[in-house]
C-alpha cells in the first residue's frame, strides 16, 4: 500500500516538472513587450494613400449590377401581356369498354390552334374521384381546328382495351386552359 503511494506520487511530480518544462521552453520565443503604436493620424494617412488595387475591381462589378437591376426594373414595370389565352371545360362521356382511343376535340380559333405546342401550351385538369378504379389521366394532342383530349386507363396495354362488369361514372368534366409558355 506504502508502495503504491509513493508510486502515485512521483508519477504526478514527474507529471507537473515534463508540463512546467514544456511550458517554459514555450515562453522564450514570446515577446514580452508590445512594439511601440503608431499615432493615429499616421495610420489613417497611410490607409488613405494606398487603397486596395480590389477598389477599382468591386467598383466596375456594382456599376455593372446596377445596370442590371435598372434593365430588371424595365422589364417588370412595363405592361405584361396575359398568359391565360383560353379556359374551359370538356364533357367526357365514356361507355363500358374502354380502349384509350376514345377523345373529345376543344375547338379554339385559328390563330389560338397555329400556335399550339410552339407558344402556346395546354393544362388539364380533371374532376375524377381518385380513390376508384380506373385511374384515367388525361392527355392532349393538337388538331386541325384546335386540340383533342384522350382519358387513358392507366392500367391498360397499348393497344388493349377493357370491359367494366360494374357501374363506372360516365361522365368526366375535364378542365382545360391555353396559356402562353
Amino acid at each position: 500500500m506504502i508502495r503504491h503511494r509513493i508510486l502515485s506520487t512521483l508519477i504526478t511530480a514527474a507529471a507537473a516538472t515534463l508540463l512546467v518544462v514544456i511550458a517554459l521552453s514555450r515562453v522564450d520565443g514570446v515577446a514580452t513587450s508590445a512594439p511601440p503604436p503608431k499615432s493615429d493620424a499616421a495610420t489613417q494617412q497611410a490607409q488613405a494613400k494606398a487603397p486596395p488595387a480590389d477598389v477599382e475591381t468591386l467598383a466596375g462589378q456594382v456599376k455593372e449590377l446596377q445596370k442590371q437591376v435598372a434593365a430588371l426594373q424595365a422589364r417588370t414595370n412595363g405592361q405584361m401581356p396575359p398568359r391565360i389565352i383560353a379556359a374551359g371545360t370538356a364533357t367526357f362521356e365514356l361507355g363500358k369498354v374502354q380502349a384509350n382511343a376514345t377523345f373529345v376535340r376543344v375547338k379554339l380559333n385559328a390563330d389560338v390552334t397555329a400556335r399550339l405546342g410552339d407558344e402556346y401550351i395546354v393544362l388539364l385538369a380533371t374532376r375524377l374521384p381518385t380513390s376508384r378504379s380506373p385511374l384515367y389521366v388525361p392527355y392532349w394532342k393538337k388538331a386541325e381546328d384546335g386540340f383533342d383530349v384522350t382519358l387513358a386507363d392507366v392500367t391498360l396495354a397499348p393497344n388493349g382495351n377493357v370491359s367494366y362488369l360494374y357501374k363506372t361514372d360516365k361522365t368526366f368534366p375535364i378542365d382545360w386552359i391555353v396559356v402562353k409558355k
